[in-house]
This record gives structure tokens, C-alpha cells and sequence, in this order.
């Protein structure tokens, strides 16, 4: 349950998924845009999506819930609400919170990285008071920030030939663009091969091994693990330790 910086990116987990052998996988994705999408104002969001995701997470059948951030609405009572809801109903529910990239705007590099990573410490620091308030259960987080400074870092070194526009100059040329727009959002790329890296922290895929086809020159299933197995938030957790 997230905003554009989130779930454009994990509606493509279910291909992948499926693709290797985790044919049982099932997902419900719920996108709210901007502060919306944060988990205060998802829980306070009296939308039809929002009842239903707190009518599958009651039925005891859902095995992981995956929130986002935002600059607002995110605080550790936003989170507990949903945290304390799920495990009401399965008490090993395991919980990701996404690490999104900043909004690009006028940023140059060397800014955009900076707030990116603040973005991810921010995550993790949740996930650490979350860890010791719930110890039985487990908390990730996917660098999807980090995955979106990687690919301007290769952009800027021509390794990504496949994209011939850094922003869109159109929403129709977003296919070809790290940037759909201005703002930030993710270009088709980003977007899709991002979900690699949900991929590598559910499943523990070794990506190398995976016959899946980028379509780039550069391995991005290759930058995807490193950049999960970089995070040691990524990787399930011993819960006694």
C-alpha cells in the first residue's frame, strides 16, 4: 500500500513471481497518490481499496504487508495501527517498508543522492524501533531509492543506452526516459525492472540464476541483488538476535 513511488513499481512482482516458481503468490496493491499513500493516511482513508485491504489482512490469509514513506503521515503509530492489525490475525505477518527516492524537481546528482539516502536511513531507523518493539517478527525494507540513484549514476556514464531521455519530454516517451517527469516519478524502466529487488528480498532469489531478459546492455539483475544485499535491511533476519 503506497503512493506513486511505490506501487507502479510492485505491480510487476506478480510476473516475476510467478515466473520463478512462486506460483502461489498473490498480491493486492493498493496506490494512493503523493501524501496519500503514506500509511497514516491510508489507515484514516475511508476508500473502497483501503476496506478491502483491511477486510483480506482480518481474514488471516495475508502472509506479508508492504507500506511506503512519506514526509508526513509516518510515524511509528502510523505504522504500528497496521502492524498491530495483522498480527491481531496472523501473528507472522512479516512487514517491508519500502525506502522511496526523493522527488527530483531541480536537483542536481550529487543533492538527489544525498536526499535519497537520507530517505533510506530514515526507513531503516523506523524499522530498528520496530524491531525492538515487535522482536518476535520480521521487518524489511527494499532500497528502491538507492535502485533510482544507481541508474542515473549509469545513465551519466552511458551504460543504459536503452534510455534516450533522461526526463520525458512526453508521458509517451517515458518508455525511453529515466524520468517520466519532471517531479521524479519513474520512467517504464525504472518502474519495471525495479521490481527485481522486491523479487530478492521476498523470495531470496539469486537473480543471476533467474533467465529473465532486461533487455539492457548493462545486468540490472545483477545491480538489483547487489544493491539488496548491499542493505542489511534487505535479508531475512534472525528474530532471536
Amino acid at each position: 500500500m503506497g503512493h506513486s513511488f511505490f506501487a507502479p513499481v510492485v505491480k510487476h512482482l506478480d510476473h516475476h513471481a510467478q515466473a520463478t516458481g512462486f506460483t502461489n503468490h498473490t498480491q493486492f496493491v493498493v496506490f494512493h497518490g503523493g501524501a496519500n499513500g503514506a500509511p497514516g493516511k491510508l489507515w484514516r482513508s475511508q476508500k473502497p481499496d483501503i476496506a478491502k485491504a483491511k477486510q483480506m489482512i482480518q481474514s488471516g490469509t495475508v502472509d506479508l504487508v508492504g507500506l511506503t514513506t512519506h514526509y508526513v503521515d509516518s510515524t511509528f503509530e502510523d505504522y504500528q495501527r497496521w502492524i498491530n492489525l495483522a498480527l491481531k490475525h496472523n501473528p507472522e505477518t512479516i512487514f517491508i517498508i519500502q525506502a522511496p527516492w526523493d522527488i527530483k524537481q531541480q536537483k542536481e546528482f550529487a543533492t538527489y543522492e544525498k536526499s535519497t539516502s537520507l530517505v533510506m536511513i530514515r526507513v531503516n531507523t523506523m524499522i530498528d524501533q520496530l524491531r525492538a518493539e515487535y522482536p518476535e517478527n520480521t521487518f524489511l525494507s527494499v532500497p528502491q531509492g538507492k535502485w533510482m540513484v544507481e541508474l542515473w549514476r549509469l545513465f551519466e556514464q552511458d551504460k543504459l543506452p536503452e534510455l534516450t531521455q533522461f526526463v520525458a519530454s512526453s508521458r509517451q516517451e517515458a518508455q525511453g526516459a529515466l524520468f517520466r517527469d519532471q517531479f521524479g516519478h519513474a520512467g517504464h524502466l525504472a518502474e519495471k525492472e525495479g521490481a527485481l529487488l522486491w523479487l530478492r528480498v521476498i523470495y531470496q532469489i539469486d537473480l543471476a540464476a533467474y533467465s529473465y531478459d532486461t533487455g539492457t546492455s548493462y545486468d540490472l539483475k545483477q545491480l538489483a541483488q547487489q544493491l539488496c544485499d548491499e542493505n542489511p535491511y534487505s535479508g531475512i533476519i534472525n528474530k532471536n538476535e
